[in-house]
């Protein structure tokens, strides 16, 4: 996976938007500008928190939706299980009547025309 603009691995503004930074930090500082531990963890000390975020926190923080909020009562749904069978799906869709297939992409259209020199005039060439 590549990443473009403010999430690229030497972007400028990276550290403010990714949130992965070790306890203790001055918010902005980027974990690979952080000193090297000098003492290795000890067994007795608490695991460091996992580097990962649920999906449903991501959409939280993304879209600003509360995706495990039921609908009718507002009360707090949980994940039962994941379905990834190519096949179960397709059967699942086909008895729901849906089409077993997304929607077709269109293609991405063009920039403005004389925007395209101001699109990127922050980034070096």
């Amino acid at each position: 996976m590549v990443y473009h603009g403010v999430l690229a691995p030497h972007a400028r503004w990276r550290p403010r938007a990714v949130a992965y930074e070790e306890p203790g930090l001055p918010l902005g500082t980027p974990v690979a500008d952080s000193p090297a531990p000098a003492v290795p963890q000890l067994q007795g000390q608490a695991p460091a928190p996992p580097r990962h975020w649920a999906w449903a926190d991501l959409m939280r923080r993304a879209f600003d939706v509360d995706v495990l909020a039921c609908p009718r009562c507002g009360g707090r749904m949980r994940l039962i299980a994941t379905i990834e069978d190519p096949r179960v799906i397709r059967r699942i869709l086909a008895h729901l009547g849906l089409p077993p297939e997304g929607p077709t992409a269109c293609p991405a259209r063009p920039p403005p025309p004389g925007r395209s020199a101001d699109l990127f005039s922050d980034m070096p060439a």
